[in-house]
């Protein structure tokens, strides 16, 4: 059943809808999310059938936004689709003309269902900034086409920089069989670390770029993209592993079937055709979550694509000599020379010596009252001296390149003091 209101409101719309929900019998809507399609007047048949055939898996309420011409006068044509027409969801289509063109928010906003996710999809041109577009602001998750645009490839580009959580394109969705099929090849062994990816696809295919970019950042190989003549047709047409046992290939020469090609292993024909738009509609529409695959592919995958392999800087020719001698390296000017083993010895010899003689002064018996200055001066002559005169010599350092610094000097010992016993120390002593 179609409905037209010319010249109507949104207010209106509410209210028809109103009366064939009480004229069919249906208290409930049974619907999950409401889906806003915006593209441009005359080009809104293909995506509504898309989302017809969709809806039988996701039903849903289907807005679309049909934007004519802005120099006609200010109106909005409403037509209103439910069941054969509309598959298992209700279709409203709102055709805007003049100023109401810009403020399609301000229009949408009244048909949206009460608590339910809002998915918006551009089929055709895209803003750039979807997730600052009036509309975009509304949605849970922004379906965008790369395909559809003039340049596919500079359009990849612009969704690679306008990227927010929640956006995602139909060109990513286009490889998922491709992305599987490869995935299940290399989980077979033998089980061999890929060395090189070689994607091959039609120059406008951003479904090809996706693909390569993809292989990049999980496989961590260089990967090439080539173009492909146009004679080959669009999409993907080839995908190449190199292992050290052997390649991966697969190869898809006409539009439905595929040949997958591996080492020690017979060929295997593969059903690959083309995925349909209402396929990658409904694949789109089963998660509402962000897609975080698709956003580290955009970021971090496209730029690895055709990437030239870094090389690492060589070292310098004087690290590398110093390397080949044995890594010595000259002794700094003002250091000081080691002292040689004999210089060592004596330095610790010495103050044993004083050590001893000290000792053996304070342990001897005492001596009558009398030979105290005998003993004392023995005593003194017994004493062994460290200073500059009376010290060990001192070994010379060995010869270097440059002139070793003199060697210290060990420091003077105090010369020790004899014990003399006091006048009265025999006479207790007795």
């Amino acid at each position: 059943m179609i409905i037209d209101l010319p010249s109507t409101t949104s207010s209106k719309i509410n209210r028809s809808l109103l009366d064939l929900r009480e004229q069919g019998g249906s208290v409930a809507l049974s619907r999950v999310l409401t889906l806003v399609i915006v593209t441009e007047d005359g080009q809104a048949e293909d995506p509504i059938a898309a989302a017809n055939a969709a809806s039988f898996e996701h039903p849903c309420r289907v807005v679309v936004l049909a934007r004519g011409a802005k120099r006609a006068s200010p109106r909005m044509d409403a037509q209103i689709r439910v069941g054969g027409d509309a598959g298992a969801s209700e279709v409203i289509v709102l055709r805007l003309y003049g100023s109401l063109v810009d403020h399609g928010a301000s229009v949408v906003t009244p048909l949206l269902l009460a608590d339910a996710p809002v998915v918006v999809w551009w089929p055709g041109d895209a803003p750039d900034l979807p997730a600052e577009d009036p509309i975009g602001t509304l949605a849970d998750r922004r379906i965008t086409d790369a395909n559809s645009a003039k340049r596919p490839s500079a359009q990849l580009a612009k969704r690679r920089e306008s990227y927010r959580p929640g956006d995602t394109d139909i060109a990513w969705t286009r490889i998922t069989r491709w992305r599987g099929l490869l995935a299940s090849a290399l989980d077979q062994p033998p089980h061999e670390k890929v060395t090189e990816v070689t994607v091959s696809g039609s120059a406008d295919s951003p479904s090809t770029d996706l693909l390569a970019a993809w292989l990049a950042l999980a496989l961590r190989c260089p990967t090439k993209r080539i173009k492909a003549p146009a004679r080959s047709g669009p999409g993907v047409h080839s995908v190449v592993l190199n292992r050290r046992g052997g390649p991966i290939t697969l190869v898809r020469p006409e539009g439905t079937t595929a040949e997958l090609t591996m080492a020690h292993q017979p060929e295997r024909s593969i059903s690959l055709p083309r995925r349909t738009l209402r396929e990658c509609l409904a694949e789109e529409l089963r998660r509402l979550d962000d897609d975080e695959v698709y956003a580290e592919v955009l970021a971090k995958g496209l730029p690895l694509v055709n990437a030239e392999p870094t090389v690492r800087p060589a070292r310098a020719a004087s690290t590398r000599t110093a390397t080949a001698r044995g890594g010595a390296t000259p002794a700094k000017a003002g250091s000081g020379a080691k002292a040689g083993p004999e210089a060592k010895a004596g330095a610790k010899t010495a103050p044993k010596a004083a050590t001893k003689a000290g000792t053996k002064a304070v342990t001897k018996p005492a001596a009558k009252p009398g030979a105290r200055a005998t003993r004392s001066s023995a005593a003194a002559k017994t004493a062994p001296t460290t200073g500059p005169e009376s010290g060990p010599a001192t070994a010379r350092a060995p010869r270097r390149r440059k002139a070793p610094a003199p060697a210290p000097t060990p420091a003077p010992v105090p010369e020790a003091e004899p014990v003399v016993p006091s006048p009265g120390s025999e006479a207790d002593a007795s």
